[in-house]
C-alpha cells in the first residue's frame, strides 16, 4: 500500500496525480507522484495546475469532456498568471454547493437636505436671555 491507499503511482510521465472525493478515511485526499519533475512554469509539469485539477477532485468534480476545463482528464499547460477558473468548474461547483447568494442592494441611507441657511441682522443678550432679529 503506496501513500496510504491501493493506487501506486507508475513512475515519470504516467499517472501525475490522484485524489479521492469526498468522505471519511482517504476522502478528499491528493496524493501527487514523486517522481515527476514539479515546477512552477510550463518546463515538468505545472504543480498549480495539476493541483487545481486533484483539488476539483476532492471537492467532488469529475472529469469533463470539455477539452478546455480544468477537469479535463489530460493535462494541458496553461500560464498560472493567466488562468481563470473556467464556467464549466464554476458550474460543477455550484451544482454541488450552491452558487454565492448575492446580497441585495440596499438604498444608502439618504441625505437630508441642509437646512436654508439662517441669517439674523441682530444678536443680543438682554436679562440673561439671547435674542434674535431678522426682518424686523
Amino acid at each position: 500500500m503506496a501513500h496510504n491507499d491501493y493506487y501506486p503511482f507508475d513512475g515519470e510521465h504516467g499517472t501525475l496525480a490522484h485524489a479521492f472525493a469526498p468522505g471519511t478515511g482517504i476522502g478528499g485526499d491528493a496524493h501527487f507522484d514523486e517522481d515527476e519533475t514539479w515546477t512552477s512554469r510550463s518546463k515538468g509539469y505545472n504543480l498549480f495546475l495539476v493541483a487545481a485539477h486533484e483539488f476539483g477532485h476532492a471537492l467532488g468534480l469529475s472529469h469533463s469532456n470539455d477539452p478546455s476545463a480544468l477537469m479535463y482528464p489530460t493535462y494541458h499547460f496553461t500560464e498560472p498568471s493567466e488562468f481563470h477558473l473556467p464556467d464549466d468548474e464554476i458550474r460543477g461547483i455550484q451544482s454541488l454547493y450552491g452558487a454565492k447568494e448575492v446580497p441585495v442592494a440596499t438604498q444608502p441611507p439618504s441625505t437630508r437636505s441642509s437646512c436654508k441657511p439662517i441669517t439674523f441682522d441682530a444678536v443680543t443678550t438682554l436679562r440673561g436671555e439671547m435674542l434674535f432679529f431678522t426682518n424686523k
